[in-house]
């Protein structure tokens, strides 16, 4: 594995541990793009992304990572999770950059009636209309 991917999954599992996405600071890059099932269009910045995590650590209950796969600079993170009584699966994908800041992050969740629990929660945490 390479080192500033390492160094970037060392924070993101102690920030997703600790629900303290102040640690992610430095391993988020300016204009990092979010990619989200429940929302039409991608979310550009590090704001918005910075928003999204934490809403997003707020709403899910009982989250715990299941399985990881690194390819370089490319990581996927597999969850379980639950958000408004209903169950969820689902991958968290991030593409770094050389010094290990997220460039993208994109969510996929399953099943559908999770999806929808999941994106209502969000939009509602973020004031924005999901869709």
């Amino acid at each position: 594995m390479l080192p500033e991917t390492a160094k970037f999954l060392k924070a993101w599992h102690a920030a997703i541990a600790e629900k303290d996405i102040n640690l992610l600071d430095g391993h988020i890059a300016d204009d990092a793009v979010f990619r989200s099932p429940a929302f039409w269009s991608p979310k550009s910045g590090k704001p918005v992304l910075q928003a999204v995590l934490w809403a997003a650590s707020e709403l899910l209950e009982d989250f715990t990572y299941t399985k990881e796969w690194v390819d370089g600079h490319e990581v996927l993170l597999e969850f379980d999770a639950r958000v408004g009584g209903k169950s969820v699966k689902g991958i968290d994908r991030f593409w770094l950059d050389d010094q290990g800041r997220i460039t993208e992050m994109e969510v996929l969740v399953r099943p559908l009636n999770g999806l929808a629990a999941l994106a209502r929660g969000m939009g509602e945490k973020l004031g924005l209309n999901a869709g």
